[in-house]
């Protein structure tokens, strides 16, 4: 086997490795600030706040833990001493920051969610960015490594989708405000994160050998590291995936978290009338990561990503703009909202099924053409970087994820929504919240799109690269 390729169980143990972080991921999408802001009633406002704060502190961490596990050296290899050390940490704040009331007041509460989602994403540092640098050093090979990522994805829709559905269809069932449904979520959220997250540390303990070695030659004074990582991130592909993920990162801190709110006071479904949304997407994810290595071998990345994106922008608003146009204008171009099964069940069940096709497979060549940027990099420095290239964008992308999240519950707080609002003043907010989700759905993707057409790694360039650096033969 060529030493630019991986196992099969090392692909699988690493794919296996994304069912936690998918887990934690979903509560921390919609259902935690649903949770502290309509149901433990702290202020939309003050719940993005500490969103951002946190997020900002964890987009801190993320670079340093990707430049020192680049020079970690150790028994268990570079990676694995911050991914078994996160392990413990990351299950116990997740179960915490659902389970743990430790005040009432607007002041507390605020603490409370600052303190507990701080310390459960600086945990999950420790395992995301290792882990994410792991794949880059398992495969070298161009089109595996979108093989690699696609399983990634695989068994993270499998985290993600299942503990959303036992979300919707058992934990909360009838309504989004069942306190003691979110209870349960803890209680096997938790559990999961931590099973998992072990047998991917375990599994994978095989490929440490294998690996790359530490590199030796790190600066000892912060200016030193500072040039250092200057000079290695400075890079023209990876600046292009990395501004247009900042700008994407402001568009997801705007829009993540709302679903809860549309569900309930837009369409008018029940947590269980949707539950089943997540397994059909589930179905459609795992059926496009099987077939993502043969695409990337038929179509070139970045243009089939290019176009994937497109098409994103194009499908993700259109049912909420059609739903504003027959509110507006008194037309029927979609069904009435109804019952479970009823058309517009339907029309919004196929709609998810498309939308989550089409970026479960532009994200899984993202990740793909990140990879790639390593070995370029390496023929013009001289230096492996993985850490440092799947963590850097992060310091100023969470940060500016964190400038969405806080544009957010200032939106929610300019058209009204209130915790204390009655059922009709709440609806009369989420439509003029639908109203501004839909110009922001165009205009910011738009963007990160342009800027991302300007990534420059091709097949042949990348085969080069590994010849150069004797990958390959």
């Amino acid at each position: 086997m060529s030493q630019s390729l991986a196992s099969k169980s090392s692909l699988i143990f690493y794919g296996i490795g994304n069912l936690s972080p998918a887990i934690k991921s979903n509560f921390l999408g919609a259902p935690i600030f649903y949770y502290y802001n309509n149901v433990l009633g702290l202020d939309a406002l003050l719940v993005s706040l500490a969103l951002a704060i946190a997020l900002i502190i964890d987009g801190i961490t993320d670079p340093l833990i990707g430049y020192f596990s680049d020079y970690t050296k150790s028994k268990l290899g570079r990676r694995h001493p911050y991914i078994f050390a996160s392990i413990v940490p990351g299950a116990l704040f997740y179960f915490l920051l659902i389970t743990w009331q430790f005040a009432e007041s607007q002041l507390g509460l605020f603490f409370q969610l600052l303190l507990l989602i701080t310390m459960l994403r600086v945990s999950w540092t420790l395992y995301q960015i290792p882990r994410e640098a792991l794949g880059a050093e398992i495969s070298k090979d161009y089109h595996q490594r979108t093989q690699l990522h696609g399983l990634s994805s695989f068994f993270g829709w499998i985290g993600g989708a299942g503990i959303f559905y036992a979300t919707q269809r058992y934990f909360l069932k009838d309504s989004y405000d069942n306190f003691d449904g979110y209870q349960q979520l803890a209680v096997w959220g938790s559990s999961l994160i931590f099973i998992t997250g072990l047998i991917f540390a375990l599994g994978t303990l095989k490929d440490i050998p294998k690996l790359e070695p530490p590199k030796t030659d790190r600066p000892q004074s912060v200016r030193g590291i500072w040039t250092e990582i200057k000079a290695t991130l400075n890079h023209k592909s990876w600046l292009m995936l990395f501004f247009s993920g900042v700008v994407f990162a402001v568009f997801v801190g705007l829009t993540s978290g709302l679903g809860f709110y549309f569900n309930s006071f837009f369409w008018d479904w029940k947590p269980s009338d949707v539950a089943i949304f997540a397994i059909v997407d589930l179905i459609a994810a795992m059926s496009i990561s099987a077939l993502a290595g043969p695409l990337a071998k038929r179509f070139d990345k970045k243009n089939l990503a290019v176009t994937l994106f497109i098409l994103s922008i194009i499908i993700g608003p259109v049912l909420l703009i059609l739903r504003l146009v027959d509110l507006n204008f008194g037309t029927t171009l979609l069904p009435p909202n109804g019952e479970q099964y009823g058309t517009l069940w339907w029309v919004m069940l196929i709609h998810s099924l498309i939308a989550a096709s089409v970026a479960v497979l532009a994200w899984i060549l993202v990740g793909s053409m990140t990879a790639d940027v390593v070995e370029d990099s390496q023929t013009k420095t001289g230096r492996r970087a993985e850490g440092l290239f799947f963590a850097g964008p992060n310091l100023i992308q969470k940060s500016v994820s964190g400038i969405g999240l806080m544009i957010k519950g200032i939106l929610l707080s300019i058209v009204g929504f209130s915790a204390n609002s009655s059922q009709a003043e709440k609806i009369i907010a989420i439509e003029q919240l639908a109203i501004a989700i839909v110009l922001i759905s165009i205009v910011l993707p738009s963007l990160a799109l342009y800027l991302f057409s300007k990534y420059e790694i091709t097949k042949n360039l990348h085969d080069t690269n590994l010849k150069s650096l004797r990958y390959s033969d």
